[in-house]
């Protein structure tokens, strides 16, 4: 009876904490919604943001604030947002909070919030672009790897059907300089990473590019693995050079039907541009 009668006083208080700390968190959340805090305390809280849970934190926090202020504070804080975003990507000493700085920079690209998306873009490529190492000795890193698929992601907001930019603000080949000395690595997934990136963009003729990438993709071109001669198609169809072309008209008779079908695709895109 003696236990039973603890266990009871046990259980109890136990029950009283855990209402209690639920009801103060709604209230919280309550005196939140009512009361914001000002952005400018929001943008100083995110500068000194000292872990990927704080800073996402924040910037939960700082969407909701923009829907209590005035148009032209709204683009005065996007502007300071983003800066304090790119700060912690190029100069943070997590990699945590670098990368998670990071995907907040591609989700407002996506979102469309971002007035010139190329900025983020070469943000992106800057710290993908980095040398990476470990005692000295240079490797490629997981986050090398999650910059390079953010780069790829921030190309969906100009796609068809829904695109919410246009091509006027379409980054320029320039920006993507950096990333193609990286593509002769023999790291198999940030090979393709970049074959991704690079069939994004509408020509390939640079030779800051091309002088890398051309061998690469003819490579490809000769793979015996099927996707990867049906994934190099669009690169070679965005190079205006012979052994390119020949490539590509090699792989629309390719045995494989979803090569052949991808590779005359891509030849029509030679045709309309």
């Amino acid at each position: 009876m003696s236990q039973s009668s603890d266990s009871l006083l046990i259980q109890q208080p136990n029950r009283l904490i855990t209402a209690m700390h639920s009801f103060l968190r709604t209230m919280r959340q309550f005196a939140a919604y009512f009361y914001p805090i000002p952005t400018a305390q929001l943008l100083l809280q995110l500068q000194e943001a000292s872990s990927a849970a704080q800073l996402t934190q924040i910037m939960n926090r700082l969407q909701e604030a923009m829907w209590h202020i005035s148009a032209k504070d709204k683009a005065t804080a996007n502007k300071n947002t983003l800066r304090l975003l790119t700060l912690h990507v190029l100069k943070g000493a997590q990699q945590e909070v670098r990368t998670e700085a990071a995907s907040w920079l591609r989700l407002l690209v996506q979102a469309g919030l971002v007035a010139q998306p190329e900025e983020i873009f070469v943000t992106l490529v800057t710290a993908a672009s980095r040398k990476y190492t470990i005692d000295g000795v240079a490797v490629h890193s997981c986050e090398q790897k999650a910059y390079l698929k953010m780069i790829f992601q921030c190309f969906w907001p100009f796609r068809y059907p829904y695109p919410a930019y246009n091509w006027q603000v379409f980054p320029t080949n320039q920006v993507f300089y950096p990333l193609a000395p990286l593509i002769s690595t023999p790291d198999n997934t940030i090979q393709e990473d970049l074959i991704s990136i690079f069939a994004e963009l509408p020509t390939l003729d640079d030779t800051e590019i091309q002088v890398y990438l051309l061998p690469v993709a003819l490579k490809w071109a000769t793979s015996s693995n099927p996707e990867s001669r049906r994934r190099v198609v669009n690169v070679l169809a965005r190079i205006n050079q012979a052994v390119a072309q020949e490539a590509l008209l090699r792989l629309q008779a390719d045995v494989d039907p979803a090569v052949c079908s991808s590779a005359k695709h891509a030849a029509s895109f030679v045709r309309r541009a």
